[in-house]
């Protein structure tokens, strides 16, 4: 049976070292994505449930979301100097 307890409070611990991780690498470096993209592996491995990749898969989608938005005020902002 999924513990849904555990595995929001693992998600909890992830999203605070992926802010940490953020200001240490960068959003929208290599080395953050290699480290996220490896770390929701392991939660997805640890809780093999359907909507647990369903969440993982929702937050990959979000931060790439955000790097696209920065890359795109970077491009309007070299469009306009």
């Amino acid at each position: 049976m999924m513990n849904w307890n555990d595995f929001f409070k693992d998600l909890q611990k992830w999203m605070e070292a992926s802010n940490m991780m953020m200001q240490k690498l960068g959003l929208g470096s290599s080395q953050y994505w290699k480290w996220c993209i490896e770390t929701l592996g392991v939660l997805e491995n640890r809780y093999p449930h359907p909507l647990v990749v369903k969440f993982l898969v929702d937050i990959l989608s979000y931060q790439d979301e955000a790097v696209s938005q920065i890359q795109g005020r970077k491009q309007n902002e070299n469009r306009i100097s």
